[in-house]
């Protein structure tokens, strides 16, 4: 009977090694994932090439991209104007009528002051 018990015994103490060296090895491994998966999460949104700078990135496109579009819009309205410029007289000279202050050699100009109210003359003697 003694020899049973002793064989018992050492079964016992072999399964809880055996059960002792697994928990050890998923221990190691369940570390060494969350090792990996954190350098893994870290390339992910903080390397060269990641999530932050991809929104970065794609905020900075947008803007470019509105930008390119305004300058077109601009570029359309100059080739416009030069248009105009280039076949419309009567442009030409609203421009320089409007732009320069130019007469014709006969035109007289009245610059009218309108004035002031009387709200803000009382302000001023007071």
């Amino acid at each position: 009977m003694r020899m049973y018990s002793d064989e018992v015994e050492q079964k016992k103490s072999l399964r809880k090694q055996i059960v002792s060296e697994r928990k050890k090895k998923s221990r190691v491994f369940l570390v060494l994932f969350i090792v990996i998966f954190g350098l893994l999460l870290g390339k992910l949104f903080f390397d060269d090439m990641g999530l932050v700078k991809y929104f970065y990135l794609k905020r900075e496109e947008k803007l470019l991209v509105e930008n390119m579009s305004k300058m077109d819009r601009n570029v359309a309205q100059l080739k416009d104007e030069i248009k105009r410029i280039s076949v419309d007289p009567f442009y030409i000279e609203k421009q320089a009528r409007e732009d320069l202050g130019l007469t014709k050699q006969d035109e007289q100009i009245f610059i009218i002051e309108k004035e002031k109210s009387k709200k803000s003359d009382d302000r001023k003697k007071q």
